[in-house]
């Protein structure tokens, strides 16, 4: 019978960090053939050719590939009918904002929409964080967790 545990697990919490022991024998086995190399040049051996390190290779997580190749960031384009629609409407809000500084003798002005009447049931009304009670669950679930 399988058991499903709550929050992650510990195959996925640990880091991938490789074969450390395979990396270091390597290395050493490396340094070992540039000395030889080195004392061998007299034989007319090329020393640079073979002292280049092997390439290290790490392991994909879950088989994923990353993308190698980023794709270019494609610039905007505008047509004439877009910019034309945005400077009317900059320059409109432009007109709105001016007459509500200095509204003008007959009242005939843009007005400001104020509610009247108030609901006396969001009299106590307090809006919440959200991203910070997102943080609260998210950290409450982690202590829950451990």
């Amino acid at each position: 019978m399988y058991t499903i545990t709550r929050g992650p697990s510990k195959l996925t919490t640990q880091r991938r960090t490789g074969p450390k022991q395979q990396i270091d024998t390597k290395l050493q086995e490396l340094k070992i053939k540039q000395q030889l190399l080195t004392n061998n040049s007299s034989n007319g051996w090329d020393s640079h050719s073979s002292s280049v390190a092997p390439k290290l290779v790490f392991n994909r997580v879950n088989g994923k590939r990353t993308p190698s190749v980023t794709p270019p960031a494609e610039e905007e384009v505008y047509t004439p009918a877009h910019e034309e629609n945005v400077r009317f409407v900059c320059q409109a809000w432009q007109e709105v904002q001016h007459q509500l500084e200095k509204p003008g003798l007959n009242g005939s002005g843009p007005q400001q929409y104020q509610d009247q009447t108030t609901d006396s049931s969001l009299k106590n009304f307090v809006p919440i964080d959200l991203e910070e009670w997102w943080a609260e669950r998210f950290l409450a679930n982690i202590e829950n967790c451990a």
